[in-house]
């Protein structure tokens, strides 16, 4: 009798066991979500934000021209303002594309790995994102000093470094957004 009692209660202990094990397994899953929804939530923020603000641009640059009063030829004027366009329309539409990127990583529903191989292809979109639009603005840079309106070259240079010191921040805040949700996601994949 004494042995099947022991029996019953090794059962009994181990089933105890189990089920703080998976307690603690559910907790630690709650904690490791919790740290890759956080950055993620960041991320969809300000890219939702930058969406808000984005078309906001072209308003601006267009009453900076008129301000300025641009003295250079009617194609480098038709240049500039296509520029513009192309700089505000892609940043915008490239924002809104991040939005929808960033909604497809989903923690609840897919893998670690899956979710750590969505935010690496995120990094190189944003990468190639801002490249362009890196590009766009050495572009447009370039027409508003070949302008040689002096005025204007004097606020492509304070917009240039006005847009390098924010695009820096920016890249800084996402790289750095980005890499804590990776190391979030390949934490929870260990686990």
């Amino acid at each position: 009798m004494e042995l099947d009692e022991l029996k019953n209660k090794w059962k009994q202990l181990d089933n105890h066991v189990k089920s703080q094990d998976e307690k603690i397994r559910q907790l630690t899953d709650q904690v490791i979500a919790g740290k890759v929804k956080s950055p993620l939530t960041t991320l969809r923020r300000h890219c939702i934000i930058a969406a808000i603000f984005v078309p906001f641009l072209a308003p601006f640059f267009f009453w900076a021209f008129n301000f300025v009063g641009l003295t250079c030829g009617e194609s480098q004027k038709i240049l500039l303002y296509a520029l513009t366009l192309l700089f505000v329309g892609f940043t915008y539409f490239r924002e809104i594309f991040f939005v929808i990127e960033l909604k497809k990583i989903n923690v609840s529903k897919d893998s670690a790995i899956e979710s750590l191989k969505r935010t690496i292809r995120f990094r190189q979109q944003y990468k190639w994102g801002v490249t362009i639009d890196l590009l766009i603005g050495i572009a447009f840079i370039t027409v508003a000093f070949a302008s040689l309106n002096q005025e204007f070259m004097m606020g492509g240079i304070i917009g240039g470094i006005i847009g390098g010191l924010v695009g820096a921040k920016m890249w800084r805040f996402y790289n750095r957004t980005i890499n804590d949700l990776e190391s979030a996601l390949r934490e929870w994949d260990v686990e």
